[in-house]
């Protein structure tokens, strides 16, 4: 009678539902945790192959900038220069003096007192600059209440605030102009072709139609149309003070550039070429100074007043500037460095060079040894010893990259094999699974076998540059000086091991590419165990509804059985009192 209880009932169904869980449900919860455990495992295998080939496409290269390639320089310590070698320069060594450092030009006003009133530079004065191969214009506006101090305040800022603009001829809006051609802006080296066909167009249109096509065609420059009256003209800005701009000719022309007057070469803002300061020598007084943004005798500064007299008042006569005249003395207007001739000169380094007088403008050298780059810091005196710089090698870069390689190989390699070996929990992960055995195998044959398409004289083992393999292990740099040895004097077997057509470093990479991306060996495996798991998380709820659903049934049914006993034992009871009450 207990099993029709409500406590038997419920007894009763849990232990079928539990029943029925562990002979429907359990098996696939396993198999669920297997496939989560394989995704979870092909992930963390994914981010070391990953790594794994980042390392080995730096060891393939076998262009100039191939890490086998790697140079670096040795000099005994010193306070004169320095040097660094890039790849590819030759192995080779060099004996420098420093002489002379590169200096920036620099050009001295004369020094006025400050508060002195000025009243006869009222107007626009325009002052060019020229520096290396650039150019640049820059307009200064002073009113007739000045003081020698706001004077040279003004033509800082407008230097300082410059930026390259080209103005054209100003023409009549109504004339009319008839011509066909082209002409190309160049921008910092960007080249755009603007083309034109006017016939009987007044220069109203004809500007209109340029500035439409230049705005519309190039990046960095702003073109914009200026009326004045019944004039007009065009006016172009750079937007970035630091670029050029070159505007010519090109193919056949109508001459338009001619007319407008606006075919310039290497324009550059006036705060690209100099910068110009303001300071006080002594108290009540000003001068102003000017200095070359490059250095050397090829950047020097030439100077002039295109119109008005902005430089010949701070002390910058035509004289001075035309001659170069120096300053002699603090107070005096003049160039500071002398710059007779491109031999003759203060403003060059000055180095010998295995023996050789050599110049340049910078004191970073960089074209004097192909990919070795020299910098220069200070002078040297008579007494003092050349400096020998050597280029060598750089077998530790070299070396340090292979180890990382052996390092990043084991990460992969050891992670699938301890994988296939059981442990107290059981089978490995990997255990009988083909796609990571056949990975494991590809990776052990690679850096075992002889790389092919190596003539026998030539070093196609890892072995036979002091790098082993267990098969337990994985790779070990067993032989470090063996290691060093090949990478100092036989470089490029070395590099022919990894980075030749069939070499290891290029074998590896197409190996590990394939189980990589979105549409390799490990991302399709993860889509098919995610396809595996919704299958069977689908089926464990649709048995869980199932087992839920047989449940309720039998609760009902034993619902009912209790309903029928307490009938009966209501019945029973019922007849045992009705006969006691006849005898």
């Amino acid at each position: 009678m207990d099993i029709l209880s409500t406590s038997g009932i419920n007894q009763f169904i849990n232990s079928y539902s539990i029943s029925e869980q562990n002979k429907r449900i359990y098996p696939l919860e396993s198999r669920k945790d297997k496939y989560n455990q394989l995704n979870t495992a092909w992930s963390d295998l994914s981010s070391k192959l990953g790594s794994l080939k980042t390392i080995v496409s730096d060891l393939k290269v076998s262009t100039s900038s191939s890490l086998f390639n790697s140079r670096k320089t040795s000099f005994p310590t010193n306070d004169f220069l320095s040097a660094t070698a890039s790849k590819n320069a030759a192995v080779s060594s060099y004996s420098l003096r420093v002489n002379q450092l590169a200096k920036s030009d620099l050009v001295l006003s004369n020094t006025m007192a400050s508060d002195t009133s000025v009243a006869s530079m009222s107007g626009t004065h325009t002052v060019q600059f020229s520096s290396g191969d650039y150019t640049g214009t820059v307009d200064i506006d002073l009113t007739d209440s000045e003081t020698n101090d706001t004077i040279m305040t003004k033509i800082s800022e407008a230097i300082k605030d410059d930026y390259a603009v080209i103005d054209s001829n100003s023409l009549v809006s109504s004339n009319t102009y008839t011509g066909a051609g082209e002409f190309t802006l160049d921008i910092n080296g960007i080249e755009t072709t603007i083309s034109y066909d006017y016939t009987d167009q007044n220069y109203d249109t004809v500007i209109e139609d340029l500035v439409q096509q230049i705005n519309g065609n190039t990046s960095g420059l702003t073109a914009e149309k200026v009326v004045d009256g019944s004039n007009v003209s065009l006016k172009l800005t750079l937007d970035d003070k630091d670029q050029y701009i070159t505007i010519k000719q090109t193919g056949d022309t109508g001459n338009l550039l001619s007319t407008l007057g606006i075919d310039v070469e290497n324009e550059k803002s006036t705060a690209a070429l100099v910068n110009a300061s303001l300071f006080s020598p002594t108290t009540g007084n000003s001068k102003l100074s000017f200095t070359a943004k490059e250095s050397g005798y090829d950047n020097r500064l030439i100077m002039s007043d295109i119109s008005g007299s902005a430089l010949d008042f701070v002390g910058l006569t035509s004289s001075i500037l035309t001659n170069r005249t120096q300053n002699i003395g603090d107070d005096d207007a003049g160039f500071k460095y002398s710059a007779v001739s491109s031999s003759n000169n203060e403003l060059n380094a000055k180095l010998e060079f295995n023996g050789i007088n050599i110049q340049r403008n910078s004191n970073s050298v960089d074209d004097l040894v192909t990919n070795v780059t020299f910098d220069l810091k200070s002078v040297m005196e008579a007494t003092d010893n050349d400096v020998s710089v050597a280029v060598k090698i750089d077998k530790d870069a070299i070396k340090g990259k292979i180890e990382d390689f052996v390092k990043k190989f084991n990460d992969s390699y050891t992670y699938i094999k301890n994988r296939f070996t059981s442990d107290s929990l059981g089978r490995g992960i990997f255990a009988g699974d083909t796609s990571a055995l056949s990975l494991m195998n590809k990776l052990s044959k690679t850096v075992m076998s002889k790389v092919e398409g190596l003539t026998d004289d030539k070093l196609s083992y890892l072995s036979e540059v002091g790098i082993s393999f267990d098969p337990s292990l994985g790779l070990t740099v067993s032989d470090s000086s063996k290691l060093e040895n090949a990478i100092s004097n036989t470089p490029s077997q070395v590099s022919d091991l990894f980075n030749s057509e069939n070499g290891i470093a290029n074998t590896l990479y197409n190996t590990v590419d394939a189980y990589l991306g979105s549409n390799g060996t490990i991302a399709n495996m993860k889509s098919s165990y995610d396809k595996n798991l919704k299958y069977i998380g689908d089926r464990i709820t649709s048995i869980n509804n199932s087992i839920e659903k047989s449940a309720s049934n039998l609760r009902s049914q034993y619902e009912k059985l209790q309903m029928q006993l307490i009938s009966m034992l209501s019945s029973q009871n019922f007849f045992s009192q009705s006969s006691g009450g006849f005898f």
